[in-house]
This record gives structure tokens, sequence and C-alpha cells, in this order.
């Protein structure tokens, strides 16, 4: 199992643990309890009990689903098929606190039409204002600077301020604001940039 040390150590300090079934308890917990894993589908509880139901049907399936390392996914540049590389980790402060997850596409800095960033991350509702979202961004940082990535770039919605807040405490700049492709047309998102190393 693999575990990454925070820089600092505030009071309530996080991990990043690979999920794995001896850890997937914690995520089952959390859907029975209506999160989400999808942060665009919080308030959807036919959705978490859909993957509730998956869940329980075939643990290892369901597993293996989660962690699958690449997708086929589309370059901005061309449209062509590249795979798009994923490295997801649950966010562990002794029990499951939600996830975060590093998406690229090796040999570039960009990412696909139809993913939001390069970082996607949640944190389950009972264990919201620890600072845990700030300190696992700061931990997935060194994990994206080993991928060759010297810089991420983070998105949020405009209204978001929680999230604008954890992307600026971990360093990132606010670059521009727009659209994107991954969302409705009508939802303005902020982008951020975040160096993955600091000198």
């Amino acid at each position: 199992m693999a575990e990454h040390q925070a820089p600092t150590a505030p009071t309530n300090t996080v991990v990043l643990i690979e999920p794995s079934l001896l850890n997937l308890q914690g995520f089952e917990e959390a859907l029975a309890r209506g999160w989400s894993p999808d942060p665009r589908r919080q308030q959807d509880k036919v959705y978490a009990e859909a993957e509730l139901e998956m869940l329980r049907h075939d643990r290892a399936g369901f597993l293996s689903r989660l962690i699958s390392s690449e997708v086929i996914a589309t370059s901005v540049s061309n449209r062509a098929p590249q795979y798009l590389a994923i490295q997801p980790f649950w966010i562990w402060d002794g029990g499951f606190c939600g996830y975060i997850t590093l998406r690229h596409l090796p040999g570039t800095t960009r990412f696909p039409l139809h993913v939001p960033g390069h970082v996607g991350y949640s944190i389950v509702p009972w264990k919201q204002g620890r600072g845990y979202a700030t300190q696992a961004l700061l931990l997935l940082l060194p994990i994206a600077a080993k991928t060759g990535l010297a810089r991420i770039t983070v998105i949020c919605n405009e209204n978001n301020l929680a999230s604008r807040r954890v992307i600026e405490k971990a360093g990132g700049m606010l670059q521009r604001t727009g659209t994107d492709p991954s969302d409705s047309p009508d939802i303005t998102k902020l982008f951020f940039d975040l160096p993955t190393t600091h000198n």
C-alpha cells in the first residue's frame, strides 16, 4: 500500500493510499451514507445507490473499474484517440475521507476535452472543513512531478468558493475564467495553474 507523507504536519493530518479491497469498506460506508464520488452528482441519490449496488454485487470488479489506470481519451489538439493515465488515491486519516485523482495524457501537459483539469477530488461531507482537501492536493503535487508535469491545471466552478480556497492554499494561481467542454456551457469555470515543485 503506497503512502505519501504530507509536507507539513497540521493538527489533522491525512495520507493518500491506493484503493484496495482491504480499505474498500470505508468507500462503501460513504456511499451508504449518500456520498457520491462524482462531485457534480452529490445530490443524486439514485447514482449513489446504483454505485453501492454494483460494489456489493462484485467487490473485486467494482474496485478494478475504480482503479483502472488507463482510459481511451481524446486529445485537445487533434481529437485523436489517446490513453489518459489515471492515478486514484483515497484520502485517509485512519478512515475514509474522500478521494483525489491525478489524470494526464503522457507526454503532454494538455488534458482531454472531456476532462476538467489534471485533478479531481471530493471530501465526504462529515469530514469537510478540516483542511483535508488542501493537504491531499499538496500530497498529490510530488506525484504529478514524477510523471513529468512541472505544472498542473486545476479547475473549479466560479461559485465554488470552498474549492477555490483549497486550490489557492495549495499555491494555485488563477490564469483565466471561462467555460470548459467537460461541463455545461452555462457554467463558468476558474482555471488555476499550480506548480508541482516549490523552489
